[in-house]
């Protein structure tokens, strides 16, 4: 072994050089700490079942149907053209003969009441009013988005009451209420 220094503190310093390089060597190391691994017995006295929550969305087809009120309309009356413009022809005449002294005043009224008439025919067959209204159901396919709220278990966080104390653990096996498990005690010591 090397020596430094001759002094017998300096001898006590090589030593433990010495050592620490023949530990180094062949892969040895001075102990720093030690582990000591025991089973101990337990009792649950408590379990917390841990869930989680998710949402599902499924698209989905769906027939909506409701009442409607639609209204009923009368029928038209036939529209009767030819008389509606005999009659404006007679009135038109009768009114441009009175009113004017002219020549030819009489049959210019019978052409402007002859139309006037049947003008007012068609607007009178056209208009139908409404004369009721009558229940109808009518239906509609929308796609609508169901959502389902859905919980899976993801372990379980259980009390055990072992070596005198109340220890919190958690697992993925369910446990009951005054079951028996064995637990890993895992102490280890090391100077400080």
């Amino acid at each position: 072994m090397p020596t430094f220094l001759s002094s017998p503190s300096s001898s006590r310093i090589s030593h433990i050089c010495g050592t620490a390089l023949v530990c180094t060597l062949f892969g040895l190391s001075p102990a720093l700490s030690e582990t000591r691994i025991e089973t101990v017995l337990g009792t649950v006295t408590k379990v917390d079942t841990l869930t989680s929550t998710y949402t599902v969305k499924t698209p989905k087809d769906e027939r909506i149907c409701e009442i409607r009120d639609v209204p009923i309309y009368g029928e038209g009356q036939e529209s009767d053209e030819l008389g509606s413009m005999i009659i404006g022809g007679l009135l038109g005449s009768a009114v441009g003969n009175k009113l004017s002294d002219n020549n030819g005043a009489g049959a210019a009224g019978a052409v402007a009441g002859a139309l006037l008439g049947r003008s007012q025919a068609n607007k009178t067959a056209k208009s139908g009013d409404i004369v009721g209204y009558r229940q109808q159901e009518s239906c509609e396919t929308k796609r609508v988005i169901l959502e389902e709220v859905r919980s899976k278990i993801t372990g379980y966080r259980v009390q055990v009451e072992a070596d005198g104390r109340i220890l919190s653990l958690e697992t993925s096996k369910p446990l009951g209420l005054n079951d028996r498990v064995e637990l890993r005690k895992q102490v280890s010591y090391s100077l400080r």
